[in-house]
């Protein structure tokens, strides 16, 4: 891993939403995380990727391959 990992706040910013929703949501399991012990931190990558599942319309370009994906 290459990547700095995100904090509850940094994602809060990064999808301009309440930092109690992203501690809400990783509780509930809705958000990908990793636990460190009693931490909680996230992955940009698996944070963009989820929010790129949640798009509804066209398809998305895959952020890693380049590929075009269908949206569910």
């Amino acid at each position: 891993m290459t990547e700095r990992l995100l904090t509850a706040k940094e994602v809060a910013e990064l999808l301009s939403v309440p930092e109690s929703w992203v501690r809400e949501a990783t509780r509930e399991g809705r958000l990908p995380f990793l636990a460190l012990g009693r931490y909680r931190r996230y992955e940009r990558y698996a944070i963009e990727s989820w929010l790129a599942a949640k798009r509804g319309g066209p398809p998305t370009t895959d952020l890693r391959s380049g590929r075009i994906r269908a949206c569910d």
